[in-house]
């Protein structure tokens, strides 16, 4: 591929972006990762050619000079849940999308990958998929008048970070009678190397330029099959209740005043769509493929750690 002078990336620190970076390294001159909490992410700074820098994502400033000499941008910023006016959906998906497609103009970037999800439209029934949306509409209408834009919608993302395998893994450790909403929700889940694969090659294939792409892995899944995946993995039994519709708005309604809102209503209205697709790009590796090799190794770590008396 041809070499790449400089590459920002916004949320390099994540889960996508750190995979992209640890590609990027190869093939860019200069990588810089846009971070609000650069001192936590250290560890990327052992990355080849990688600078992080601090991001404040309500300070055009910051933004514009992070983009000079910029060849390629990439945006994976995004919340499932909101936090505030600050972490909101409209502010994290839709306005600093307007801040960063301002600041392209201004420094004229030619190139921009961005990370939108799968059913993003502003009709929607969610909030999170109708900030997707907007940002969605936005990039085609304005940003690709003077950048090449190419979107992509994944499904669930998997790998060893993810936020969905490991994060249902730790609540299956602790409960043994597992209520489960939307369980006939389907996912047909990307594995994080395809999609940054899919991702990089891209960046000069002109096919790519100005569109949007739905990214997707092999297979489909149900929401309870890829718990009962997880139980098989893990080698757990546990009671898995299939909650009807009703019984899952209620949960939703209940969850979403706990801390750290395990389940919202606005994650049930997401889960009334079918996060599948027959269009775009298919990745080849398979939930059976990939996730056993870091759910295990990550239950057997535990397991020494409780043996030895070590948290």
């Amino acid at each position: 591929m041809k070499k790449i002078e400089k590459v920002v990336i916004f949320g390099g620190s994540g889960f996508i972006g750190s995979d992209l970076c640890i590609k990027l390294s190869e093939i860019a001159s200069e990588i810089l990762v846009l971070s609000r909490s650069p001192d936590s992410n250290k560890d990327l700074k052992v990355i080849p050619n990688l600078k992080l820098q601090l991001f404040n994502l309500n300070d055009d400033k910051n933004i514009r000079e992070s983009l000079k000499g910029c060849d390629v941008a990439i945006n994976t910023i995004g919340i499932l849940n909101e936090d505030g006016d600050q972490n909101s959906f409209n502010s994290i998906h839709y306005e600093l999308i307007e801040r960063i497609s301002s600041a392209i103009k201004i420094n004229n970037v030619k190139r921009l990958l961005h990370i939108s999800s799968l059913n993003a439209d502003v009709y929607a029934p969610s909030q999170y998929l109708q900030s997707k949306g907007r940002a969605e509409d936005y990039l085609l209408s304005t940003t690709s008048k003077f950048s090449r834009v190419t979107i992509f919608r994944p499904s669930i993302v998997f790998g060893e970070n993810d936020s969905f395998f490991n994060r249902f893994d730790k609540l299956l450790k602790f409960l043994f009678i597992f209520p489960l909403a939307c369980p006939k929700s389907k996912f047909q889940p990307i594995y994080v190397s395809d999609l940054t694969d899919f991702m990089i090659s891209t960046i000069n294939n002109s096919e790519y330029y100005n569109i949007k792409v739905d990214a997707v892995g092999p297979k489909i899944y149900s929401f309870i099959e890829l718990i009962r995946l997880i139980l098989k993995i893990t080698e757990r039994r546990r009671l898995i209740i299939p909650l009807n519709n009703l019984l899952s708005k209620i949960q939703a309604h209940v969850f979403q005043r706990l801390p750290g809102k395990i389940f919202t209503m606005d994650n049930y209205n997401s889960l009334q769509i079918e996060s599948t697709s027959s269009d775009g790009y298919q990745g080849h590796s398979t939930v059976e493929e990939i996730v056993p090799k870091y759910l295990t190794s990550k239950n057997k770590i535990d397991s020494y750690r409780k043996i030895s008396g070590r948290k």
